[in-house]
């Protein structure tokens, strides 16, 4: 029902103003936050439904710059008093490395503190996960996250390992 490429495209972002992709995001974000006007236009259309917002995976923007969190409080406030909430994916793939596993979960805390909304986590690409390694724990574990401090053996382990490499061998 909207489409952010009516109002601003990465490409020709990236290109006017010299930038890589992430840095275009961030543009295309300030941007969007300087013409909300264009959101709340395309929202009100939509009246009484449910509306999904497909938002970029890049992790930077919800975890250290406000422009996202900035758009997504002004839907919230009383001017436009629409309910949001946040649903973060992460592949499953990540279950299967402890560290990967502990630093999701702090992208995933860091993501719920920078935007202030209600977040559901979802891991996705579950049929997939053990293509990757078996898992340390029954998928519960990583689905309930009632004891991370369970996953430092697995962590130790892998230190361990990591230092008995060619490279660290004299």
């Amino acid at each position: 029902a909207a489409d952010i490429h009516e109002l601003i495209g990465l490409e020709a972002a990236a290109a006017h103003c010299e930038l890589g992709p992430n840095g275009a995001l961030v543009y295309c974000f300030e941007y969007l936050e300087a013409n909300l006007d264009w959101l709340v236009a395309k929202l009100a259309a939509l009246a009484d439904s449910y509306v999904l917002i497909d938002m970029p995976g890049q992790v930077e923007l919800y975890t250290h710059h406000p422009s996202v969190r900035n758009v997504l409080q002004a839907l919230t406030g009383s001017v436009h008093s629409h309910r949001l909430c946040a649903v973060h994916l992460v592949d499953a793939h990540h279950c299967a490395d402890a560290a990967k596993f502990i630093s999701v979960l702090l992208v995933t805390l860091s993501t719920m503190v920078q935007l202030e909304l209600p977040q559901v986590n979802f891991l996705s690409k579950i049929d997939l996960v053990e293509a990757y390694g078996q898992l340390a724990f029954n998928l519960d574990f990583y689905t309930d996250v009632a004891d991370p401090a369970a996953l430092l053996p697995c962590l130790q382990a892998a230190a361990g390992s990591a230092r008995d490499t060619p490279f660290n061998r004299r």
